[in-house]
């Protein structure tokens, strides 16, 4: 009827135990406590041990729960994009998602300006809340998309992190994360899902001349999609970047401009995202 209202609370308890000193060995349980008037009430536990054998190196493992009611635009938005060619609509059918995930990952610095991170993950879902596309477009008309609950699934792999400062004030970051999925009911990956993905961030700030500047970029794997038919797509990979650059005048006024999709990727029926986008400010603080 073009309206809606729902409450949702939650409360979240953590613990932090310091088992011993030296070395330090942290064990820190939780539980998060979720109230929503339109799904009920559920409890997620979790908890994470720390161990650090040397100063240059943590290890960390964790294992937890989730739960994810449908948000409100999953559930009621209509949402039209005409530059990029495509409408969301929401799904009134949504039932939430929950999970047991669990990660151990190891991090290394062997020097001040130098990090190393590497984790393994796995992820088993119930009711994941996914997009698809909802049907086939008329010519002429926009690709519409809805969401959906993938009954049962998991999401598995490894992630690797470089953080390298090559001047105090110039920083690099590098990832790398291989996904393996698994849509049960199926038997086969999720949609949309890259086997492959990686990540940096180019980042430099002048605390003296009050100028930063930053880029940062995406490179995303071939992704399955399923048609109705019955056949199966792969979308090409992608490189996404962005850059943004800033410029304080004074104490209270700063200057900025960036660029969003700087190679302008996006396609309607395979990567519905904001064109190449130009934008520019000025912020004020008193």
């Amino acid at each position: 009827d073009g309206q809606g209202d729902r409450f949702r609370g939650s409360i979240f308890l953590q613990d932090e135990w310091n088992i011993l000193d030296e070395p330090n060995l942290v064990l820190a349980p939780g539980a998060r406590f979720d109230v929503d008037s339109q799904f009920g009430t559920h409890a997620t536990p979790k908890v994470t041990l720390r161990y650090d054998p040397a100063d240059e190196i943590t290890l960390r493992t964790s294992y937890g729960m989730g739960f994810r009611a449908p948000d409100f635009k999953e559930l009621l938005l209509i949402f039209e994009n005409p530059s990029a060619g495509y409408v969301v609509e929401g799904n009134t059918d949504l039932v939430p998602e929950t999970s047991h995930s669990v990660n151990a990952g190891v991090e290394w610095r062997p020097a001040d300006w130098l990090t190393f991170a590497t984790s393994l993950f796995y992820n088993d879902v119930e009711n994941l809340i996914f997009t698809e596309p909802s049907g086939s477009p008329a010519p002429g008309q926009p690709q519409r998309y809805t969401y959906t609950n993938i009954a049962s699934a998991y999401t598995q792999g490894l992630e690797g992190q470089l953080s390298l400062k090559i001047v105090d004030d110039l920083l690099i970051d590098v990832s790398y994360t291989l996904t393996d999925t698994r849509d049960r009911l199926q038997d086969r990956a999720l949609p949309g899902r890259a086997l492959h993905r990686g990540t940096f961030k180019l980042s430099y700030r002048h605390q003296g001349w009050g100028f930063e500047a930053s880029s940062q970029g995406t490179v995303v794997g071939e992704r399955p999609f399923y048609l109705e038919s019955g056949a199966t797509t792969f979308a090409a990979p992608y490189l996404a970047v962005d850059a943004r650059i800033s410029q304080r005048i004074g104490d209270h006024i700063t200057l900025f401009a960036g660029v969003h999709n700087i190679l302008d990727e996006g396609e309607v029926e395979l990567l519905p995202v904001r064109p190449r986008t130009f934008y520019g400010g000025l912020k004020g603080a008193l």
